[in-house]
């Protein structure tokens, strides 16, 4: 979650998220809960044992994860929707913005960001990331990566804006002011070691999510906030409607859909005594 903007006074986009923390869980969680695991599958040590922050956590998606690799997970979102919903699951939860955490310096082992880099500018929440690490702890990341189009998106917007859609100012923003760093794994890279982090490395990887039905992703993609709200002005019978064509036109796509996203792993520079 987080905002976008330059520097530390980021446009906020908590709002958009409020309100839609079940359908981001059971939709949305589709694809973000198999991101989530290889994320934690990709870091450089293990986190068992270790204490993790998971910042922009939503519904707890990565948490989860590293959670059952044996890590203590802490969680912070800036939309207490999202921090609710995933509150019972046994960790600390709270409501925090990403660009100015509410903890001590190199107060975790890790911190994890599934998908937060893409909303805000990465090199100050990645400085804010790397504060409260301690000296040799790892931080892991993950972003959509923009260099590769994404044909599921692709005809979902098709569809949608036939229908009369058009993306808020705030996406719009965030794609224009973010994405073009956020996306790009060597410019995310130069914002890691420009936040002080070390052994830093971001690949693009192709993942098979394991999904093949057509209508769980769509359901995915209509539970995202810059979609979501437009969808349910609709009403029905038209947002059935819309579903129908919707899953006719991503079902060519479906079987061999590998959404691309960044990964990227550093560790916090270790100072000699």
């Amino acid at each position: 979650m987080g905002g976008v903007g330059d520097g530390r006074r980021p446009v906020a986009v908590t709002r958009p998220y409020d309100g839609l923390a079940a359908a981001w869980d059971t939709a949305a969680g589709l694809v973000y809960e198999p991101l989530a695991d290889s994320l934690a599958r990709a870091s450089p040590v293990a986190l068992a044992g270790l204490l993790a922050l998971d910042i922009g956590s939503g519904t707890g998606a990565v948490a989860r994860a590293v959670a059952a690799d044996g890590a203590r997970a802490v969680v912070a979102d800036c939309s207490l929707d999202m921090v609710a919903h995933g509150s019972g699951q046994g960790w600390t939860a709270i409501v925090a913005d990403a660009l100015a955490l509410p903890f001590r310096d190199s107060g975790f082992d890790a911190v994890t960001a599934g998908f937060l880099l893409n909303h805000l500018a990465p090199a100050p929440a990645l400085a804010e990331m790397a504060r409260v690490v301690r000296s040799g702890g790892v931080v892991l990341a993950s972003t959509w990566a923009a260099e590769r189009s994404d044909p599921i998106k692709a005809a979902i917007n098709e569809v949608l804006v036939s229908w009369g859609w058009n993306p808020p100012a705030w996406y719009e923003t965030m794609k224009a002011e973010v994405e073009p760093v956020s996306g790009d794994p060597h410019r995310l890279m130069e914002a890691a070691e420009q936040a002080g982090l070390a052994e830093v490395h971001a690949a693009v990887i192709d993942e098979d999510l394991g999904l093949r039905d057509a209508g769980a992703v769509v359901a995915y993609r209509l539970a995202m906030p810059h979609i979501a709200p437009w969808v349910a002005r609709l009403g029905q019978p038209a947002d059935t409607e819309l579903f129908r064509q919707l899953r006719i036109a991503v079902a060519p796509h479906v079987p061999v859909w590998r959404p691309s996203v960044i990964q990227l792993t550093a560790r916090v520079a270790t100072h000699p005594m």
